[in-house]
This record gives C-alpha cells, sequence and structure tokens, in this order.
C-alpha cells in the first residue's frame, strides 16, 4: 500500500529560530501596536469551568514556540519574509484607510502552491499504529469531501512525508516546490483526527482561521493574558497571502484556535466571539467543519469537474465526486440539501412545527455499553415571515471548548454554512436565542456522553424585541407527543407549558 520512508528528518531541518526570531519580532510589535489602547470587555458567560482541558496543539508543540508560526506551521524563511510584509503593511494601510475589508486575493504564487496533480505521500516508519490510522483517516477523509486525489509515492520529487520521529504536531503550508520533500509530523499525543486533518489541511494551503484580516468583525483578541514574545501568533495574514474566498468566518472551524489558547490565566479566553451565543462554538477538534471543506473546494476549484450545476440549497455546492449531488452544511440533507438529515434512531428527528403558542421540548440521550456518535437532527419550522424564540432552559454534557463531543447546536442565522450556537455547558441554560427567518435546523448529538436539554420555543412577529433580563422557566407542562426507545437509549417529548413568553 503506502511507501515506509525511513530518512529522518526534522523541525531543524526546514526552519530554525535564527530564520524566524526577527520576523517574529516585527510581528510582536505590529499586533501590539495595533492592539493597544484598544479598551477590552467580554461576556462574563465566556467563563467556564470545563470538565477537561482541550487538546492543545500549541501544548503539543510547546518544544518549538520559538520556531513555528501560529503553534504549529513550520514557515520557511522566504515565505515568512512575505506574510510580514504583508501583514505590517496591510496594518498601516488599515489604520491609514477605514474603508473596511479588501477583496480578497490569491498568494501571488497560484496555482503553484496547490497540488493540482494529486498529493503523492509516504508514511514515515517512526509513526506509531495510532497515528498512521488517524493520518489514514484524514488522506481519506480530504480525499471524499474534495476533488483533491492522494497516492503512495513512487518516485515523484514532489511530496508530502508523514513523520513521527520528532516532537509536535506541525506541518508546512501548502505545495512549496523548492522544499521537494514536505513534512507533516504527527508525533506523540497528536494522534487524534481532529489533529490530523487540521495539519493536513495545512499542507494543502489552508491558515488557520483567526489568521483572517476581517477577524475582528467575529472574534475580540484579548492581548492583556498572552505573553508578549508570543503576541505575534495572534498577527492577521492580509490578501495577498490567504484568500477567505468571500466565505463568511467561521469559529467553528478545525483550524480556528481554542477560546484559552496563549492565554496565560487558564479561565480567561485569549478570543471571545462578538456573537456571546457562538463562544461555545470555538476551539472544536472533532474534524473539518462544513466551511473548512468549502473552501478547500473553492481553493482547488473543484467544481470546474462538473459540467453542469446542480440545484444546491441552503448553501450547499456541487459534490465533485458525485455531480449529480451536492455536499450539505451540517443540519440539512438529501441529494440537494433541501431535507432532514437522517438521525441516528427512528425514535428521534424531523420537522417540529413551531406555533405561536409555546412549546416545551425535552430530549435525552445516553451511552450504552458500546460508546457511539448519535445525532437527532430537527428543523423547527414557523409560518413565512416568522421569527422563533428559543428559551434555552437546561442543557447537561461534557462542558469542553468547542462542544464537539456532546451537546446541541442552534442554527439561528440566515446563512446556515457557519457552524451555529453550540452549547454544553450548564451555565449556558437560561437564555433566550431569537432566529434571522422561520427555519432553525437543530442538531442533539452524543458522541462519549449522556445529554440532557430543555427548551422552550415559539413564534413572533419578524420586527419583535425583546429583553434578555427576567428568562422564565416553564410550569406545568401536558404532553403533546411522546418519543421513547430504550435500545436507542433515547427519549424526546413535546409539551405545552400553558403560557406564552
Amino acid at each position: 500500500m503506502e511507501e515506509l520512508e525511513n530518512a529522518d528528518i526534522q523541525l531543524s531541518d526546514i526552519v530554525t529560530s535564527a530564520d524566524t526570531q526577527r520576523l517574529f519580532d516585527t510581528l510582536q510589535s505590529s499586533v501590539q501596536l495595533q492592539y493597544s489602547g484598544r479598551p477590552y470587555s467580554f461576556d462574563v458567560s465566556a467563563l467556564h469551568n470545563y470538565d477537561d482541558p482541550p487538546v492543545s496543539i500549541r501544548n503539543l508543540n510547546k518544544k518549538y514556540k520559538d520556531v513555528l508560526f501560529e503553534g504549529d506551521m513550520a514557515i520557511p524563511q522566504a515565505q515568512m519574509q512575505r506574510i510580514v510584509k504583508g501583514s505590517v503593511e496591510g496594518e498601516n494601510r488599515r489604520r491609514r484607510d477605514s474603508r473596511g475589508r479588501r477583496q480578497a486575493n490569491l498568494d501571488a504564487n497560484y496555482p503553484t502552491t496547490i497540488w493540482e496533480k494529486g498529493v503523492p505521500f509516504v508514511l514515515h516508519s517512526s509513526l506509531n499504529p495510532k497515528a498512521r490510522d488517524t493520518i489514514l483517516r484524514a488522506i481519506h477523509f480530504w480525499y471524499r469531501e474534495t476533488c483533491i486525489d492522494f497516492k503512495p509515492r513512487t518516485t515523484e520529487e514532489e511530496y508530502l512525508s508523514f513523520i513521527g520521529n520528532d516532537d509536535g504536531c506541525w506541518s508546512t503550508v501548502g505545495r512549496d516546490a523548492s522544499q521537494g520533500r514536505q513534512v507533516v509530523s504527527i508525533g506523540q499525543g497528536c494522534e487524534h483526527f481532529g489533529v490530523t486533518s487540521h495539519e493536513l489541511a495545512h499542507a494543502l494551503g489552508v491558515f488557520h482561521e483567526q489568521s483572517r484580516y476581517d477577524r475582528d468583525n467575529a472574534v475580540i483578541f484579548n492581548p492583556n493574558v498572552v505573553e508578549k514574545s508570543l503576541l505575534y501568533n495572534f498577527a492577521k495574514i492580509s490578501p495577498t497571502e490567504l484568500s477567505t474566498y468571500d466565505l463568511p468566518y467561521d469559529v467553528g472551524s478545525v483550524m480556528h484556535y481554542t477560546p484559552t489558547e496563549f492565554s496565560v490565566v487558564k479561565s480567561v479566553p485569549a478570543l471571545t466571539t462578538v456573537d456571546p451565543n457562538l463562544q461555545q462554538s470555538m476551539g472544536q477538534l472533532e474534524g473539518p467543519s462544513f466551511l473548512d471543506v468549502l473552501i478547500i473546494n473553492q481553493h482547488y476549484k473543484c467544481a470546474e469537474r462538473c459540467a453542469k450545476k446542480v440545484p444546491c440549497q441552503n448553501g450547499g455546492f456541487v459534490n465533485s465526486r458525485n455531480c449529480r449531488t451536492c455536499k450539505c452544511p451540517s443540519g440539512f440533507g438529501g441529494k440537494f440539501c433541501d431535507q432532514v438529515p437522517s438521525s441516528f434512531s427512528r425514535s428521534c428527528g424531523g420537522v417540529i412545527n413551531v406555533e405561536q403558542t409555546t412549546r416545551k421540548f425535552d430530549i435525552s440521550i445516553s451511552q450504552k455499553s458500546e460508546i457511539r456518535s448519535k445525532d437527532c437532527f430537527y428543523h423547527l419550522k414557523a409560518p413565512p415571515g416568522k421569527r422563533i424564540l428559543v428559551n434555552l432552559l437546561k442543557i447537561n454534557a461534557k462542558c469542553i471548548e468547542g462542544c464537539w463531543k456532546d451537546g446541541v447546536e442552534f442554527k439561528m442565522t440566515e446563512d446556515s454554512r457557519p457552524v451555529g450556537y453550540r452549547f454544553c455547558c450548564r451555565t449556558s441554560s437560561r437564555r433566550r436565542l431569537l432566529s434571522k427567518t422561520n427555519l432553525v435546523p437543530l442538531t442533539v448529538f452524543s458522541h462519549e456522553n449522556d445529554v440532557i436539554l430543555a427548551f422552550e420555543y415559539s413564534y413572533v412577529d419578524k420586527d419583535v424585541r425583546f429583553d434578555d433580563d427576567g428568562a422564565l422557566l416553564g410550569i406545568q407542562n401536558d404532553v403533546i407527543e411522546r418519543f421513547r426507545n430504550e435500545t436507542d437509549g433515547v427519549s424526546a417529548t413535546v409539551s405545552s407549558p400553558g403560557r406564552n413568553f
């Protein structure tokens, strides 16, 4: 199958601190200047007592903190010089020009920076079995979800080399013909699909999501909790080196930092979301999000493989592996992304018609002797021209950054492509959410632990306004519908609390 490679290579063979220190210092000064004097505040709801510490790529790479850019990118000196030049000049332009966001441009070297003829790869003999398995899973994922072909290397001079003999999880970014052998390190502790798919995405040409030059519209950076010498890791990459492809910012991207990454105060995030309801969606490591997949499809022009367009709905795009079907955002399914996806059990999922009268929804998903992924998909649907008001009463799940193991996700905006509002911490209860449209895709998921969720819902007029203070809990409930399946470990009820919001 894939060829094993035995020739050792380490990060020091690609880049050293002598190559990066002056450049990092320049970026650090630029970031410090950009954020100095800015008032900073955040919603206390961004603070949580997490059940588990996050899977931190930065901590796994602490040996190389002075060499790797943004914690896990091995950037050769020439490319790093271009990034620094573009970042500093871009910030200078923004300080002079208040017109805002520029149109994204591609790297001047594009398309030589993508693997147009496929990706030859080898697996180093130092990789342990678990690392080999998750690397192959990541390769298969990016093959299945894009038009990129992967093949075991034979005699190709340019190829990806996955190694396990060095410390940490890191990668170069994009195809670089001058390197020939490009390295992706999956060292001890990095054997997780979220990590391997993340590092392989770097090798395919993707930077971190929070590197976007427009990130301040979506997240707020707090430089006060980051070591001064590490501020360069929060530099924004200019449009000359990074393209957004006009896609929306996605805090739920697998390429996004966790909120507390680089924070010296464990409980205080370095990054908080402008929309507080998105805070728990940040930093997931389950795997690539829909927009992660879409941007690579755009970057590799995958749609050009399909001669005819298909009527993809709700932000879906053509599947270049099967041009008669669409790739769908989470929460949508069917050939053209116009249906509710199939749930893990027949006892959950489907359309919930929302009325003006308040209804209460309760669901519990439990794990039995065999732990497996259990996803229940619903569409909350109100009449056209109405909006849906949700009062979150209870969420009991594994409280972790990114809420990617167990919890709930509500998609409340017009654009269904980004990851929506995820909640998994008990402190998320007693909050109100108001949709932008009459449709809310809802996913309740249990991948490792039990989940209990309760919320009230009703529809309101399009121009309604409400005060978050004084959210009410339900009173006496009359059960309208009940679904229960002991074998699958799922129970759901719709009931009437006997009042309106």
